[in-house]
């Protein structure tokens, strides 16, 4: 079963990473900034061709 209390450790893990890449992003030059952009739009177009995979395959599992 899964818990929907939060993990206050995890909460405090993610917290830190998200101040650790903000940090790092203020340095970014254009072209980086580019290119990080191209990885998540990459990112979220490989998520949406998986939902499209599971929907093909008539998964059950897929409560959407």
């Amino acid at each position: 079963m899964i818990s929907l209390k939060p993990n206050k450790e995890r909460i405090k893990q993610r917290r830190a990473d998200v101040m650790r890449r903000a940090l790092r992003a203020r340095n970014f030059t254009e072209k980086e900034l580019a290119q990080e952009i191209s990885n998540f739009i990459k990112f979220a177009f490989s998520l949406r061709k998986i939902e499209i995979q599971w929907k093909l395959r008539g998964s059950k599992t897929d409560d959407r």
